[in-house]
C-alpha cells in the first residue's frame, strides 16, 4: 500500500526531482506541473492550467487513497490528458434517495463532456471489495455514470509500491455499445447502454450484467500503446503480459474455484481438462503470434464470442497437430466462403463441400471448451460466460519465457499447474500419480551424472506411462546443473530427448502443458498404447534398444490390456506364452508386461527405476512345464536374466 511512510520512494521512482522537502514533476508537452510539499503535507495540482479540484481533502496526506489518486493523476499526464481536462471530486446525487457521491477523477474529451470517470482505491482489500461490489450492484463507479450520460469508459483503479517500482492495477468497463451483438439478441430485446443511462442506475447496471454479461477490461487505459483519449485496446502482444509471481498463485485458485462455484459447475474434472487445452491454446498463441496474440478476449465493444472461439479453436487445432501429433476437426469460416466462391458454377460440388464440412463438424468434432454440456442456444451462451472468465483468469500471464536461466518464473508457473492439477484430477482404475518425494528418490538413485559425462551422445530417457509427466518434468530439473557445468551445448538438447507415452489422451495433453509450465518445452509427449511397437512407435522415434534410462510408475491390475494389442504385437513378448488365449479378456497382468517392455526399449548397459507392487517378487510358483509357468515365475525369470 502506499502511504505516508513511502511516498517519497514512489516519486523517486516516478522521477520527480526533490528540493527542501518538495518534490516536483513537469510535463512540458501538456504545459502542466506536478508538486507534492512534505512540510505541509500537500499535493498541488496545475489548476492555474483548468485543472479541477472540487474537494480540498483529496490534496493532503490525510488518506492513503489520495496518493493513489494523485499517481493516477500522473499517469494521467504522462499519458498527455491535458489538465484542464481533468476534474476531482465532481459531486453527484447517485441512485434514489442516496445523499450524493464523489467520484475521484472526471476525465472530458475535447468537448467537455464526461468521456471517462476512475475511482480510486488502496490495493489490497479495499480494492477488491470496491470490485466486489461493482459485480454485485454496480457499486459506486457505475452510480456516477447516471449522472454524467456522456461517459463512455468507468474505471476501477489502484496502485502500490512494490520491489521498488510503482505497480497499477484497473478494471476497465467499456459503456459503449456493440451494435452487432444487440443486432444478434434482437429477438430478447435487450437492454442497450444508450437506453440505460436515461433510466435509472440500476437500469445501467442491468444493461452491463445482462446485456453485456458483466464485461470488463484490465487493460486499455495506460499500456503504452493506448493514446490519450483513446481508450480500449483491440490488439494485445507478449508486452501486455506478465510472470507470475508466488503472490498470485493462490489467488489464481481461488478465481478458478470461484467461478466453478458461481456456475454450480461439480465436474471438477472434467472443468480441468477444459483449462488444460486453455493453457495448450495459450502456449501455442504465445509462440505463433507474440506480436497480435489470439488468446485474448477484447472486450464487449471490439470482440465477440463467435470470433472468440473461433480463434481458440483454430489455437487448439494448431497446438494438439504441433505437439502431440494428433488432428483436430477445425473448420474456418474462410473455408465456407472458399466453398462457395471456388464452386459457385458447380451447385452439386458446392453441396458437396459443404455436406462434408458439417459431417466432419457434427461427427468428428467434440466440444474442447465445453465446461458444461451444450445442446441449445441458452446453454451456449451460459457456457460461454463460463469459458470467458476462464480466458481471463489466463490471458494476462505469460507462459513462456525465452531466458532459459528463468528458473524461478517457471517454478512459480509448474507450482501453479500442479495445484490445478491436484484439484481437477480424480485418479482411477490403474492411474496413481507418484508423489514428488518418491520421484526424486527414485531419479536420486540413479546414476545420471555418471550417464551425462561419460556418454559420447546425448543418452535418452522414456517414460512410459508417463501421466502428468512428473518423473520428466524432474529428471529435466535434475541434470540441468550437471549439463550447464560439465558438457557443452545447450541443456534443450536434452531436453529433445526426453520422450513420454501416455494412453489416455487427456493426461497426454496434461504432460505436455506441464513440460511447458516448467520451461521445458522441447520434452516430447507420445499420445499411445506404450505396450504397442512397430513402424508406428518408430515414426515418434520410440525405438527398441535405444533408451539409455527409463523411469515410470506404470499401472497395475488392468483388465484386457491384452485386447487392445495387435496379434503380431502380443507375440513380441514372451510373457505371452504363460496366457492362454481365452485367458486374455480376464488378464489384468499389466505390470509384468511393462517390466517385459522395459528390457525391449532399453539399450545394453541402460538403467531403469520403475515402481511395481511387491507381488512381483512374490507371487506364483513354477510349474513342470515352461508353458505353464505362472507370469510373475517368467516375469522374475526375466529380470535375473536381463537385468542386474
Amino acid at each position: 500500500m502506499i502511504d505516508k511512510g513511502n511516498f517519497k520512494l514512489v516519486l523517486l521512482a516516478l522521477k520527480f526531482t526533490e528540493s527542501e522537502n518538495t518534490f516536483t514533476k513537469e510535463f512540458p508537452e501538456i504545459d502542466a506541473i506536478l508538486k507534492v510539499d512534505f512540510n505541509k503535507e500537500l499535493l498541488v495540482y496545475p489548476e492555474e492550467k483548468g485543472f479541477v479540484v472540487n474537494e480540498r481533502q483529496t490534496c493532503n496526506f490525510s488518506q492513503n487513497e489520495n496518493f493513489v489518486v494523485f499517481e493516477c493523476v500522473h499517469r494521467l499526464f504522462e499519458k498527455k490528458y491535458k489538465p484542464n481536462h481533468i476534474e476531482l471530486e465532481p459531486r453527484w446525487q447517485v441512485g434514489h434517495g442516496a445523499s450524493g457521491g464523489r467520484a475521484d477523477i472526471m476525465v472530458k474529451d475535447n468537448t467537455g463532456k464526461s468521456l471517462l470517470i476512475i475511482e480510486c482505491k488502496t490495493e489490497g482489500r479495499e480494492f477488491d471489495v470496491a470490485w466486489k461490489k461493482t459485480l454485485i450492484n454496480g457499486g459506486q463507479i457505475l452510480s456516477y455514470v447516471k449522472q454524467a450520460g456522456s461517459t463512455q469508459f468507468v474505471c476501477l483503479y489502484t496502485s502500490d509500491y512494490v520491489d521498488e517500482k510503482v505497480v497499477w492495477h484497473n478494471y476497465l468497463l467499456t459503456l459503449k455499445d456493440n451494435d452487432k451483438l444487440l443486432l444478434e439478441l434482437a429477438e430478447k430485446s435487450p437492454l442497450s447502454f444508450e437506453k440505460a443511462k436515461g433510466l435509472d442506475v440500476e437500469d445501467i447496471f442491468k444493461a452491463w450484467s445482462d446485456t453485456y454479461q458483466q464485461d470488463y477490461a484490465t487493460k486499455g487505459l495506460f499500456e503504452d500503446d493506448i493514446p490519450a483519449y483513446e481508450i480500449g485496446k483491440t490488439k494485445y502482444s507478449l508486452k501486455d503480459l506478465s510472470i507470475i509471481s508466488s503472490n498470485d498463485i493462490q489467488g489464481k485458485y481461488h478465481e478458478f474455484a470461484t467461478i466453478l462455484r458461481q456456475h454450480n459447475i461439480s465436474g471438477r474434472e472434467n472443468a480441468f481438462d477444459k483449462l488444460v487445452s486453455l493453457f495448450l491454446c495459450k502456449i501455442v498463441d504465445e509462440t505463433n503470434n507474440p506480436d497480435e496474440l489470439k488468446f485474448y478476449w477484447k472486450g464487449i465493444a471490439y470482440d465477440d464470442q463467435f470470433s472468440l472461439i473461433d480463434r481458440l479453436q483454430k489455437l487448439y487445432q494448431e497446438g494438439m497437430q504441433r505437439f502431440l501429433g494428433e488432428e483436430v476437426v477445425y473448420i474456418s469460416a474462410d473455408q465456407i466462403d472458399n466453398a462457395f466462391d471456388f464452386f459457385k458454377n458447380d451447385p452439386d460440388a458446392t453441396k458437396d463441400t459443404i455436406k462434408k464440412y458439417f459431417r466432419e463438424l457434427k461427427f468428428f468434432n467434440n466440444n474442447d471448451f465445453g465446461f458444461i454440456d451444450v445442446h441449445n442456444e441458452k446453454l451456449f451462451y451460459q457456457n460461454t460466460a463460463i469459458l470467458l472468465k476462464m480466458v481471463k483468469l489466463l490471458q494476462d500471464l505469460r507462459l513462456k519465457t525465452d531466458n532459459e536461466s528463468a528458473s524461478e518464473e517457471n517454478q512459480f508457473l509448474g507450482d501453479m499447474f500442479e495445484g490445478f492439477l491436484d484439484q481437477g484430477v480424480k485418479q482411477s482404475e490403474g492411474q496413481f500419480f507418484t508423489p514428488m518425494p518418491i520421484v526424486k528418490f527414485i531419479l536420486k538413485s540413479l546414476p545420471l551424472e555418471l550417464i551425462i559425462t561419460q556418454a559420447d551422445e546425448i543418452p535418452k530417457i522414456i517414460d512410459f506411462a508417463c501421466g502428468a509427466g512428473h518423473f520428466l518434468n524432474e529428471y529435466a530439473k535434475e541434470i540441468k546443473s550437471t549439463v550447464e557445468k560439465k558438457k557443452e551445448g545447450s541443456v534443450t538438447d536434452y531436453y529433445e530427448n526426453i520422450y513420454g507415452i501416455e494412453k489416455e489422451y487427456r493426461l497426454s495433453k496434461v504432460a505436455k502443458v506441464s513440460a511447458f509450465m516448467y520451461g521445458q518445452d522441447d520434452i516430447n509427449i507420445v499420445y499411445a498404447d506404450a505396450l504397442s511397437s512397430g513402424k508406428a512407435m518408430d515414426d515418434k522415434d520410440i525405438k527398441d534398444n535405444s533408451f539409455s534410462i527409463l523411469v515410470a510408475n506404470p499401472p497395475y491390475s488392468v483388465k484386457g490390456f491384452l485386447e487392445t494389442l495387435t496379434e503380431t504385437e502380443r507375440k513380441k513378448y514372451q510373457l505371452i506364452e504363460t496366457v492362454g488365449e481365452k485367458s486374455y479378456p480376464n488378464n489384468n497382468s499389466i505390470e509384468t508386461f511393462f517390466i517385459e517392455r522395459a528390457k525391449q526399449l532399453l539399450k545394453p548397459g541402460g538403467v531403469a527405476g520403475i515402481i511395481v507392487p511387491s507381488s512381483i517378487l512374490t507371487k506364483g510358483k513354477a510349474k513342470s512345464t515352461s508353458k505353464s509357468t505362472n507370469i510373475f515365475v517368467a516375469t522374475r525369470e526375466l529380470l535375473l536374466k536381463y537385468f542386474r
